[in-house]
């Protein structure tokens, strides 16, 4: 399996750092959560498959529920990005 890469649809399967960092718009924020879904928007280094990912987990109407860094290890893919 090829690694996980920016724009990828991913499923947090674990959480290294439970209290992590993370930011979201006011009305919906919440820390992210073992099972939710959500995409890669950006590979620090993509050249290292090991290297951490920042990811972001929208609602329905476009608003930020979190936007998190995370370990590849921690994450699983959904969807293959179609780039």
């Amino acid at each position: 399996m090829r690694p996980i890469r920016e724009y990828d649809v991913v499923r947090v399967t674990r959480l290294i750092e439970p209290a992590r960092s993370f930011t979201g718009s006011e009305s919906v924020a919440r820390p992210p959560a073992v099972g939710d879904v959500a995409a890669v928007c950006h590979e620090y280094q993509p050249t290292d498959p090991t290297a951490r990912v920042a990811v972001e987990m929208v609602d329905r109407d476009g608003y930020t529920i979190w936007l998190a860094d995370f370990e590849r290890s921690e994450l699983e893919l959904v969807v293959e990005a179609a780039v």
